[in-house]
């Protein structure tokens, strides 16, 4: 069997449509929504894995697992209180219907602000070194990456554009990419290379901005695939933006630190 008939039958496979179409899993009487459930063990497999790496950097993995549920608890009242805010006219009449968690009302980018500067005050509070400690995050990150795509996947969140390619997916009559596994892949090219690099540490949080001028990279390049991406401006891909500008930053902060290395 030829390649291109191989990737046409995977495409039209009723096990990859049954998979790519499970938004909610059945457990008895119960209904899991899979794509949150698909975040909530991106972060517990990424908090174990930066626990794990930062023993092997030498300092307690409890500082990893506070700092993550602390981040975790401000995040999401975070993210649920700027929500309202922002539509304040919607609650005002009854307040009780800001106590809702749906995650459709909810501001992710502001909770994860919150998470981070929450995060950020404890581990300032505790001392702990915070280079070390993105050193140690990294890899995490990277899992969560790879675990939360695949889950946006399943779920069917964020799909991809129309695309006339033998792995495209369909959904519902039309082939589009795969635009979750592109970036699940590129979390797992990003674990990959911090795994075989593990011993690489030229400066504190050297494998954290890496990771981000990596991600960022893949966000910048993969975000034409996806389809309905966020415009700004004119005509602007608003998350090709803010990825150019974190490459940037990510860039410019190991270009300096590896130029005060050199200079030491």
């Amino acid at each position: 069997m030829a390649n291109g008939e191989l990737l046409l039958l995977i495409r039209h496979s009723p096990f990859v449509h049954s998979l790519f179409m499970l938004p909610i899993l059945s457990v008895g009487s119960l209904a899991i929504p899979t794509y949150p459930l698909s975040l909530l063990l991106a972060f517990w497999a990424g908090l174990w894995l930066a626990a794990y790496r930062a023993r092997q950097l030498g300092f307690n993995s409890d500082y990893v697992y506070n700092a993550g549920l602390y981040g975790l608890l401000a995040g999401v009242i975070g993210a649920r209180l700027w929500f309202v805010l922002s539509h304040w006219n919607n609650y005002v009449n009854d307040l009780s219907q800001a106590l809702s968690l749906s995650r459709n009302a909810l501001a992710p980018v502001e909770g994860v602000i919150v998470a981070g500067l929450v995060a950020l005050i404890y581990l300032q509070r505790q001392r702990v070194p915070l280079g070390l400690f993105l050193d140690a995050l990294a890899p995490g990150l990277a899992l969560a990456l790879v675990i939360g795509h695949i889950g946006a996947f399943v779920g069917g969140e964020a799909i991809g554009a129309a695309a006339a390619l033998p792995w495209a997916i369909e959904l519902s009559g039309t082939p589009r990419h795969p635009i979750q596994l592109y970036e699940a892949g590129v979390g797992l090219a990003i674990l990959v290379v911090l795994y075989l690099n593990r011993a690489w540490r030229p400066w504190p949080g050297a494998h954290f901005w890496l990771l981000a001028a990596l991600y960022s990279l893949g966000r910048l390049l993969l975000e034409v695939f996806r389809a309905q991406p966020a415009l700004m401006g004119p005509g602007f891909l608003a998350v090709q933006v803010a990825a150019l500008a974190a490459l940037v930053v990510s860039l410019a902060v190991m270009a300096y630190n590896f130029t005060k290395e050199l200079s030491a």
